[in-house]
């Protein structure tokens, strides 16, 4: 399968592109999941998500990005365990992040960056917020930090970030 790259912010040209793949796929209990192996230049780290999670991730940017509706493979009910269903599925959601990808090239949404699981594994991840509170240490370097914890704390949800 071809790989879903894309350069985000302000990387220079020798720095590798964010590459997203789907691997492939394993049956647990009734449901498929697909194997997502994801690659920032030393960081390579593999996610697992059910179709369903693809489908609440795709209902999330639809509303809150605007994208097509019409480019998330559609739901199967007879036969979705099927093994040429779930081949043809993960050609089909590895276009669907190929597009995100190319779709985002700046700042990700900050449900598609969690839904690969950036916060956990690049160094450079990083949200951007007016709002922080800052601690001792910060007030004296004059640093702002920004925390998962202080982004919640202070905001109530997580703004969209920068991967």
């Amino acid at each position: 399968m071809a790989a879903a790259a894309c350069r985000f912010g302000d990387e220079r040209e020798d720095e590798p592109a964010k590459v997203a793949r789907v691997v492939g796929s394993e049956l647990v209990d009734t449901y498929t999941v697909y194997i997502i192996q994801i690659a920032d230049g030393n960081h390579e780290w593999t996610v697992k998500h059910r179709y369903s999670d693809f489908h609440d991730l795709h209902e999330k940017l639809v509303a809150e990005k605007k994208i097509d509706k019409n480019l998330l493979p559609p739901k199967k009910i007879i036969g979705k365990n099927s093994r040429s269903l779930v081949e043809k599925r993960e050609k089909d959601l590895e276009i669907y992040l190929q597009t995100l990808l190319a779709t985002f090239p700046g700042v990700a949404p900050r449900v598609l960056a969690h839904f690969l699981h950036f916060q956990f594994y690049v160094s450079s991840f990083q949200v951007f917020s007016f709002a922080h509170k800052p601690t001792t240490t910060q007030a004296q370097r004059n640093k702002p930090v920004y925390t998962s914890a202080l982004r919640r704390d202070w905001l109530g949800f997580d703004p969209e970030v920068r991967i």
